[in-house]
């Protein structure tokens, strides 16, 4: 079990930790445990990646992994974390976002090489059991002191909480107790806004099978970005694992752009880097941080293990295209990441007015004002007249045309 832990204590992860006495025995028996995704998008994030990434360590140390898909508690929604309530997911839109992250996760368990994984939807556990059920057999077991000191359900009790959320704990607790039952799980594994109810479902176990039953529950540490904001969006935007919804390029630039904390530490929870490696990688961005060896190892690492070596590549040099102006050079494998998010399409109007129809300049004086600083290109040419409007000659591969504005603002046009 030290060498589990030492692990997670080196890469930033572990928080707290539930019944530790039993945890050695689990780790030593290659217990299973289980982690939770709720399907509330039909694709995981960068974010919830940091869970997979923490089941294939667990993985590693011997532990089998059980991924639940909360199927049932994502229509109920988890309180945690969050000022306001979530908005309730049509059963339509529920079941195909299940399906795909069935999908998803079967491909990148493979992918990461994970062995003995199950994939369980917790819809099972309930599309059988009645309201009386679910009250007599397990309502009269929680206390309602308990529940309203769980940090999740305080933080919200001021701004108001429905009851739906309110009982989201209860839910969770069965899971729990239900994957301990039919499942021989022993351990859950959550962020540190899972605290309660890790907790919740450990007592609930306890309080049906025994006190002493050896069950166990381990919190890690959210990741947060320098403005604390749980990491996998920018923007407000989520980086999403599925390639069509998020390219690889995009993923590149977003890993990039990462401050060197940050990137740091997300190097560290959603890769299996050694420990090695990953003080080498400090040194070397040490000596020359403009380089951002983390960066760029951990777009690589990432990119590589979500989708592929090759989209990695075609990121890469497609970002260094972009980054030195020569967009002439991108061919029809750099193509497939062209997902940018800033994209318009062309009006055969003038660029000024493209631009400003499009809300990406506020007024032709404005427009004006780059013009005459020489920070309107197109393709890398600057643009003298006012009233140019773009031609065949323009659209690379007869396709898309790349706009700055000024230093930083690039803009894909599309034909």
């Amino acid at each position: 079990m030290n060498e589990l832990l030492n692990e997670l204590k080196w890469r930033g992860l572990l928080k707290d930790i539930a019944n530790k006495e039993y945890l050695t025995e689990i780790v030593e028996n290659k217990s299973k445990f289980y982690i939770g995704v709720d399907p509330t998008a039909d694709s995981i994030h960068v974010g919830h990646f940091l869970s997979l990434n923490l089941a294939n360590i667990l993985n590693n140390h011997g532990l089998k992994p059980v991924l639940v898909i909360g199927g049932f508690t994502g229509m109920i929604g988890d309180p945690s974390g969050r000022n306001s309530e979530r908005e309730v997911i049509d059963s339509s839109k529920m079941q195909h976002n299940i399906e795909s992250i069935t999908k998803q996760l079967s491909f990148l368990s493979k992918k990461l090489n994970m062995k003995d994984v199950e994939i369980f939807d917790n819809n099972n556990i309930y599309h059988e059991m009645n309201i009386v059920e679910l009250f007599q057999k397990y309502g009269k077991l929680m206390n309602i002191n308990n529940m309203l000191n769980k940090e999740a359900v305080k933080n919200r009790i001021e701004k108001g909480i429905s009851y739906t959320e309110f009982s989201y704990q209860l839910f969770q607790a069965i899971d729990y107790f239900y994957l301990f039952k039919n499942k021989d799980v022993k351990l859950q594994i959550g962020g540190s806004d899972q605290w309660g109810n890790i907790t919740a479902g450990i007592d609930l176990i306890k309080k049906i099978n025994g006190a002493d039953t050896k069950v166990s529950g381990l919190t890690i540490n959210l990741l947060t970005d320098e403005n604390g904001n749980k990491i996998g969006k920018t923007q407000g935007i989520p980086m999403w694992i599925d390639k069509n919804k998020t390219s690889a390029y995009a993923l590149f630039q977003y890993f990039l752009n990462l401050n060197d904390e940050t990137a740091k530490k997300l190097l560290a929870r959603a890769t299996l880097i050694n420990e090695k490696d990953f003080n080498n990688i400090l040194n070397l961005h040490e000596e020359n941080p403009k380089i951002k060896n983390i960066q760029n190892e951990l777009a690589k690492r990432f990119i590589t293990n979500v989708h592929s070596e090759d989209d990695y590549k075609n990121a890469f040099e497609l970002s260094k295209i972009l980054f030195e102006e020569k967009y002439n050079e991108i061919n029809k494998n750099h193509e497939l990441f062209l997902n940018m998010v800033e994209s318009i399409k062309n009006d055969n109007h003038s660029l000024m007015e493209l631009l400003i129809k499009n809300n990406k300049i506020d007024s032709k004086r404005v427009f004006r004002e780059f013009l005459n600083q020489n920070a309107i290109k197109i393709n890398g040419v600057v643009v003298e007249n006012e009233n140019y409007v773009l031609n065949d000659d323009d659209f690379i591969n007869n396709k898309y045309s790349f706009i700055n504005i000024g230093k930083k603002n690039k803009l894909l046009i599309v034909k």
